[in-house]
């Protein structure tokens, strides 16, 4: 068995007279290593489906306000995914904590807007986070809402409704 003995102070001051500091550092354990700092930001995954086909694409916006919420996407972040199969996914990355709601819809003809018919019924398939949908009007924000926390990954499931 190896006895391991503390180094002297005399020795440990000849040490960095010869090596330098940072050369001595090299020696230093790793738990005085520095630890990196936890994020600031996280990531919002957002899995979305069903597809009755996959024309066109999904689009997706974040809100941190009730402010146009779901439709507008003035002072939106913005995010468009090709669609593949029954599901599509968008994500928002360096997010800041706070609260947000996201709005999600099959943009079928790929014209970036959220068709609707004579009665101002949605045409293409729609969906919001926390997937509150009603027939006869749209999503409200404190229905959507959810709250990202500081360095917490959030991840969404959003179903559509044609």
């Amino acid at each position: 068995m190896i006895t391991r003995r503390p180094i002297p102070r005399t020795a440990t001051t000849l040490l960095v007279a010869l090596l330098g500091a940072d050369a001595l550092l090299a020696f230093a354990p790793a738990a005085l290593a520095d630890e990196p700092a936890p994020p600031t930001t996280s990531t919002i995954s957002v899995n979305v489906g069903t597809f009755r086909n996959q024309k066109g694409a999904l689009g997706c916006r974040l809100f941190n306000t009730a402010a146009g919420f779901p439709e507008t996407s003035a002072g939106t972040v913005e995010r468009r995914a090709e669609i593949t199969g029954a599901a599509a996914r968008c994500e928002f990355t360096s997010v800041p904590p706070g609260t947000y709601a996201v709005s999600a819809m099959h943009d079928e003809n790929d014209n970036r807007v959220l068709d609707k018919n004579f009665f101002g019924i949605p045409t293409e398939g729609y969906g919001v986070s926390n997937n509150h949908t009603h027939a006869m009007r749209a999503p409200t924000w404190d229905e959507s809402k959810f709250v990202v926390e500081r360095g917490k990954n959030v991840g969404l499931g959003i179903g559509l409704r044609y």
